[in-house]
């Protein structure tokens, strides 16, 4: 698999572990939020440790 170089990867988005996939960081957020609020366990985001991370960094910046 090759990877893009830092250059060419949008500023906001990051590679999800939960979906496979690469997403926005107000996506995840916005579905961490709702997987843990309304306690869906079958969601990817549902007591993800990397949802908890780019939370964490977003707030922070």
């Amino acid at each position: 698999m090759m990877l893009q170089p830092k250059s060419f990867e949008e500023p906001n988005s990051f590679f999800c572990r939960g979906y496979d996939k690469r997403q926005s960081v107000l996506d995840c957020i916005a579905w961490y939020v709702d997987a843990n609020a309304l306690n869906q366990k079958d969601k990817p985001c549902f007591k993800c440790t990397q949802g908890t991370e780019v939370r964490g960094g977003f707030s922070k910046s």
